[in-house]
């Protein structure tokens, strides 16, 4: 009788499991078909600037302040067919973008591209080895206006794991929605936006916690 509750239970947890694992697929590949369907209908002058993923690599670099406030979308280098971008609902809404889609009227583009830094190694028992990388996100501000780079960060991500369990490559995640928004925030400037507009002791914790976001940063040119 106690093992055949066992056996209930175990597969009880096994469903559950399953179930959840579905629910979040689900939803994963609904946000992106509508990820998808809303980059189609970006402005056209944002659609007719990044091409293929290698248009942000093509504009030139002239460093300079981001000073557009909220006035931007951000945007995931990459897409679907001919598609070159991706816009991304999830960090527009932490960033309170939304409103500005579908971005005629915008001052930049917050462009958003996956990078993996070779970190080292893994040599299993037989010699057999396989790289360890860490995967960064290369935020690159883009003045609609001017058609240049203003600005560019590299935000790290986890280190790879000491030990690799697996067959081939390892790596670490990407850095969080979290870090990534908070470190758009930082190069806008809004937090400081904010400093302004209160007392400065009511925000002394977000603007500590600015600064270690911008010293994980770094610029990458």
């Amino acid at each position: 009788m106690g093992n055949k509750k066992a056996i209930f239970t175990f597969v009880g947890l096994v469903l559950v499991a399953v179930l959840g694992i579905g629910i979040w697929a689900y939803r994963l590949l609904g946000n992106m078909e509508a990820d998808q369907e809303k980059t189609e209908q970006l402005s056209s002058r944002i659609l007719a600037g990044f091409g293929d993923h290698t248009a942000i690599y093509k504009y030139p670099v002239q460093l300079s302040a981001v000073d557009w406030g909220k006035s931007c979308l951000i945007l995931e280098n990459g897409g679907a067919g001919d598609l070159g971008i991706t816009y991304k609902e999830k960090w527009n809404e932490a960033l309170g973008t939304v409103d500005n889609y579908p971005g005629d009227a915008v001052k930049g583009i917050v462009m958003i591209a996956m990078d993996m830094q070779e970190k080292g190694e893994y040599v299993n028992k037989i010699g057999q080895k396989d790289k360890a990388y860490q995967r960064n996100y290369i935020i690159s501000y883009v003045d609609l206006e001017k058609k240049v780079v203003i600005a560019r960060d590299t935000l790290y991500g986890e280190e790879p794991p000491l030990v690799n369990r697996s067959s081939g490559s390892g790596a670490g995640d990407f850095p969080s929605d979290t870090e990534v928004v908070d470190s758009i925030k930082g190069r806008l400037k809004l937090y400081f936006f904010f400093l302004r507009l209160w007392n400065f002791d009511i925000l002394r914790i977000p603007a500590r916690k600015l600064k270690c976001r911008m010293e994980k940063s770094s610029t990458w040119l």
